[in-house]
């Protein structure tokens, strides 16, 4: 089951606007008034599956000057240019995997932002709230035509956030996480795990 959550980029926005907005949708949809942070890393390598370099996480300074939504180059076999990053959720072993990818050249549309989480309820939640964050900040579109959280799949952000935001409580990220998701019967309990192993 593929599970993207994607936003259109109207405009650019800089990676610490993203972090940014993410954080306050998490805390909306979720009901709570803090939430963890949020880290961006780039340069991470996977082999089969196992993570085979750590990568770099991007400090302040390059949050505020690295921007997504600009056109992209494209690539030397003449794909559409894309961007990979990831996103760590502080005192978790969660997180997305970010691809920003420039279809105008093929399609005359503009960047997209493709967020692809780890398969657990913290991961899940953490990038739809990004993705629901980025459409709303830039003024693009929200599209979930893969988990379908609501029908259609096509949804405008603030709609999403209003029509399924908990009430607000306090309580634990992760749990809150989980009864956010199991609020979709439809999805029959899907993810299994709430979160992955803590980090020491």
């Amino acid at each position: 089951m593929s599970v993207d959550l994607e936003a259109s980029l109207a405009r650019p926005i800089s990676l610490a606007e993203m972090v940014t907005a993410a954080r306050a949708t998490l805390a909306e949809l979720l009901g709570l008034d803090t939430t963890p942070e949020l880290s961006v890393f780039t340069d991470r390598r996977y082999e089969q599956g196992r993570r085979v370099a750590s990568g770099r996480r991007l400090d302040e300074a390059e949050l505020r000057s690295t921007t997504i939504g600009d056109p992209i180059e494209r690539e030397p076999n003449g794909m559409p240019g894309s961007i990979h990053l990831e996103i760590d959720v502080s005192g978790f072993a969660d997180g997305a995997w970010l691809l920003v990818i420039d279809h105008e050249t093929e399609t005359g549309g503009v960047p997209e932002a493709v967020f692809s989480p780890y398969r657990t309820c913290v991961s899940v939640v953490v990038a739809l709230a990004m993705a629901l964050a980025v459409a709303d900040l830039t003024g693009g579109e929200f599209t979930d035509d893969q988990i379908r959280l609501l029908r259609p799949g096509h949804t405008h952000p603030r709609h999403m956030v209003t029509a399924t935001r908990l009430p607000r409580e306090s309580g634990d990220f992760a749990q809150r996480c989980e009864r956010y998701l199991r609020q979709f019967a439809h999805l029959g309990g899907w993810p299994r795990d709430v979160a992955m192993e803590r980090r020491a």
